[in-house]
């Protein structure tokens, strides 16, 4: 994941893990406050597309 954070959108480290923190605590998913606060360079299909591939890779079941 960290590879691609990387390589996509050359997010430094720090953001890297915080954006990877919301993840872990939203199941997933960057809450409404995060899209607009921290992460409000990034569009909605690059969100998702982040969201989805978090999922895919830490998903339990």
């Amino acid at each position: 994941m960290k590879r691609y954070l990387d390589d996509i959108f050359q997010m430094p480290d720090k953001m890297g893990a915080l954006l990877m923190g919301f993840l872990e605590q939203n199941k997933g998913e960057l809450s409404e406050r995060a899209r607009e606060k921290e992460f409000v360079m990034l569009t909605t299909e690059e969100i998702k597309d982040i969201e989805n591939r978090y999922k895919n890779l830490f998903s339990k079941g």
